[in-house]
């Protein structure tokens, strides 16, 4: 999870962002991505989520640097959340182990 901080404005670099995004996936690594509302504006972004199929921790912060809300400095990568995630349900398939 990677939170926006206080007053910071993304709206010039969202159209960037939202283009920018099929390279990044294109590269076969991002199952979804996408951002949280808060609750009391569901306009205002206070963070974005997404699943990856990095390997590692590196692998997701190399990735998460390729998108221009890290380069325009609205994401601080360093700082995310991330963490190792075991799927057991998908829609529509059998339950794993």
């Amino acid at each position: 999870m990677l939170s926006v901080p206080q007053g910071i404005d993304r709206t010039e670099a969202y159209d960037k962002h939202v283009k920018a995004l099929s390279a990044i996936i294109d590269l076969g690594l991002v199952v979804f991505w996408g951002q949280i509302n808060d609750d009391s504006n569901p306009r205002k972004a206070i963070c974005s989520s997404l699943t990856t199929k990095t390997g590692t921790r590196e692998d997701a912060i190399k990735l998460l640097k390729q998108d221009i809300f890290y380069k325009e400095g609205i994401w601080d990568v360093d700082n995310a959340i991330i963490h190792h995630f075991n799927c057991v349900f998908i829609e529509g398939q059998p339950l794993r182990g």
